[in-house]
């Protein structure tokens, strides 16, 4: 049986010869697995997406691996440090330089001495001084903590033995709010033993991922919040790579089974830790005491608890859907302050039931919460946010709402009960654009100073 180690030893010789080999021989494969797969065109583009249209792509770089896009969906702002983990020859941390753009700073982590030879080198032709790439396993980083406002990765995970160690990593180098995008492999449902035993699809990114569920729940048990799938797509793999390792008994087996292998593309925020007065007698906040701020996703056991805080400052709860989807809580030692929740109905959403109790209602927690939810729903698709209100106009004027006339605003909304039926007719309409603006950043100049490998400066 294969040991941590070992595993870590067929990975790092399978992507010494996958460095070595050109772009069509890695595309024509399960992630770069190799001469395994050999060069059937039925095998060109099984998991690889095209990178050729992002601004900041080298072709040099592009060894044709990996399984999704997640520098695409990473939301790198100019002057973020942003971190690549398995950065391969470079390929993601190139794209993420021109969203970072000439003040940021990106670093490619990956402990294959073959790929960050060819890494450096095409970082040295492109001249780009504030990209970097260090040797390390991604388990024990080389980067202090709290370092990186974003963390991306491309189909490395799958290839790791312990992935809790992993998300655990990259929740300590991330800075309170940063967030991570990374795509890679999982399954759903139970991989035949001939496929699940062989080496080469452990390189090749399938016998080394996990169970959907279970990689999200990891995700979670790490401490992130805002947690979104922003991709999902299932992966083919034809006969004639399952046929290496199955026999045509096992092979339609394996097609009836209903189990599936799935690139995803994952989003996932480090929250803030907030210092505020705590409650020691469960009635009102002592000024000497201190306490944490904690905002997670609200879960259908939360819906009792969101209920009595409604109702507590005087909001409609008939309508609140019990499974709380797209919702976000605030607690206090594990007692309930905040809640802000948004119906989502394709490109525009309804931001709902904000809310803090009265004795926390100092702490900026409303406008934590609908910030860190508006990004997260921007995640998916929406691009206007509305909300009906009859006392708070003031408010959310300051957080960039405009009033708008009942007669603009777009039937999905209209059409909600909280719309059309609990608030009155007197409440203000107000919205908001969510939508990310694009920014162009190629003709930014590139940063005369150097950060060096090691030199503690990031």
């Amino acid at each position: 049986m294969n040991t941590e180690l070992s595993l870590k030893e067929i990975v790092r010789e399978k992507y010494t010869e996958v460095a070595n080999q050109s772009k069509d021989q890695n595309a024509a494969s399960c992630c770069g697995c190799g001469p395994t797969c050999g060069t059937d065109e039925d095998f060109i583009g099984i998991m690889a997406e095209d990178y050729s249209k992002l601004g900041g792509y080298v072709a040099d770089a592009d060894l044709g691996l990996g399984c999704g896009l997640p520098t695409k969906f990473a939301q790198i702002k100019p002057g973020d440090t942003v971190i690549d983990l398995g950065s391969g020859a470079g390929n993601d941390a190139f794209v993420a330089r021109a969203e970072t753009g000439p003040t940021g700073k990106v670093i490619g982590i990956d402990f294959t001495e073959a790929m960050l030879t060819k890494a450096r080198a095409n970082a040295e032709k492109l001249g780009f001084n504030n990209v970097e790439f260090r040797q390390g396993d991604i388990e024990q980083m080389p980067v202090n903590d709290s370092v990186a406002d974003v963390i991306v990765s491309n189909c490395v995970l799958n290839l790791v033995p312990n992935k809790a160690n992993v998300f655990n990593e990259i929740y300590r180098v991330l800075k309170p709010n940063g967030h991570f995008s990374i795509s890679d492999i999982v399954l759903v449902g139970q991989l035949p033993a001939g496929l699940q035993q062989a080496d080469e699809m452990y390189a090749g990114c399938v016998s080394g991922a996990i169970q959907k569920e279970s990689y999200l729940g990891l995700i979670e048990q790490s401490g992130f919040t805002n947690i979104t799938l922003q991709k999902d797509r299932e992966i083919f793999l034809p006969d004639s790579i399952l046929s290496t390792f199955l026999t045509p008994e096992e092979i339609a087996s394996f097609r009836t089974s209903g189990t599936g292998i799935y690139s995803i593309t994952v989003y996932a925020q480090k929250p803030v830790v907030t210092a505020i007065p705590k409650v020691s007698d469960g009635s009102k906040p002592s000024d000497t005491d201190a306490a944490e701020i904690e905002i997670r996703l609200a879960q259908p056991a939360d819906y009792g608890s969101v209920v009595l805080l409604l109702k507590s400052v005087g909001l409609p709860t008939e309508d609140l859907n019990a499974k709380l989807s797209d919702f976000l809580l605030a607690f206090v030692n594990e007692k309930l302050v905040g809640s802000a929740g948004v119906e989502v109905n394709g490109t525009v959403g309804l931001l709902r039931t904000v809310a803090v109790e009265k004795d926390f209602q100092n702490h900026k927690i409303a406008g934590r919460l609908v910030n860190d939810l508006s990004k997260q729903v921007r995640l998916k698709g929406v691009k206007d946010l509305y909300l009906i209100t009859t006392t708070a106009e003031g408010y959310f004027e300051k957080q960039g709402y405009v009033r708008v006339q009942r007669e603009n605003v777009p039937a999905e909304i209209t059409q909600s009960q909280q719309f059309s039926s609990i608030c009155p007719s007197s409440a203000v309409v107000m919205k908001k654009s969510i939508e990310k603006p694009k920014i162009k950043l190629s003709d930014l100049e590139q940063v005369s100073a150097c950060c060096t490998p090691n030199s503690g400066c990031c």
